[in-house]
């Protein structure tokens, strides 16, 4: 028979398990459960200080309550000023892409006609300016102002027509929403002259169809009456 080298092992006997009826006392330190003893101790006082014990999975752990409300309190005064100030960037980048997006979409819109060359037709304009420029040097300064801005305005208005009456309903647009009023004297002022204008040209067409029927009357005459081709 073979001998044992190991003692046996009386789980009961040694507090390994506790007894069917009985307990197992713990330590004698106070990490153990909370205390509770309200006798002003140095134990209680410490205890305020650094916080009752709590068991987390096995684990004594002090929390403090007045240390754990001061970060809870900052935690969460911290998160509220970085979501302001998340919403504050995103409500400005917001408003800055929509004025870009509307620029870009407006000056787009502008050179609606790609037929259009816009380098050659900024270079006569600019040129036109110059000129106006140079013709008024020796007057006075009203004069220096205006033909600038008429010849340059005519010669953008010649080379790049269609991006010259986009440009004129741009600004028009800007006018009526700044200045209504003006606007609105403006566009009076603008019905009026095209009426006139229309006006002449139909009173010239029908001056130059009387005339030239009269002078073919007057012709077909002379040559009834005489027989010389006039």
């Amino acid at each position: 028979m073979a001998p044992k080298f190991y003692r046996p092992i009386d789980f009961v006997g040694e507090s390994v398990v506790p007894p069917e009826n009985g307990s197992v006392l713990s330590s004698d330190a106070k990490e153990a459960a909370p205390s509770h003893d309200g006798k002003g101790s140095l134990s209680q006082r410490a205890t305020e200080i650094i916080g009752d014990n709590q068991l987390l999975d096995g684990i004594s752990v002090r929390s403090p309550v007045y240390l754990t409300s001061w970060f809870s309190l900052w935690r969460t005064s911290l998160a509220n000023t970085v979501s302001d100030v998340r919403s504050t960037i995103d409500e400005k980048s917001s408003k800055y892409y929509h004025h870009e997006k509307r620029l870009t979409t407006t000056v787009a819109n502008l050179h609606s006609d790609p037929r259009e060359e816009l380098l050659p037709g900024f270079t006569y304009t600019l040129v036109a300016a110059m000129s106006g420029s140079v013709l008024t040097r020796n007057k006075n300064v009203l004069a220096r102002i205006t033909a600038p801005l008429v010849l340059g305005t005519l010669c953008h208005s010649y080379v790049l027509p269609t991006t010259a009456s986009n440009t004129f309903s741009l600004l028009y647009d800007l006018e009526k929403k700044s200045f209504p009023s003006v606007a609105s004297h403006q566009l009076a002022l603008y019905n009026k002259c095209q009426y006139g204008l229309q006006k002449t040209i139909t009173f010239t067409e029908n001056t130059a169809k009387t005339v030239s029927g009269t002078v073919g009357k007057a012709t077909h005459l002379v040559k009834e009456w005489t027989g010389l081709n006039v």
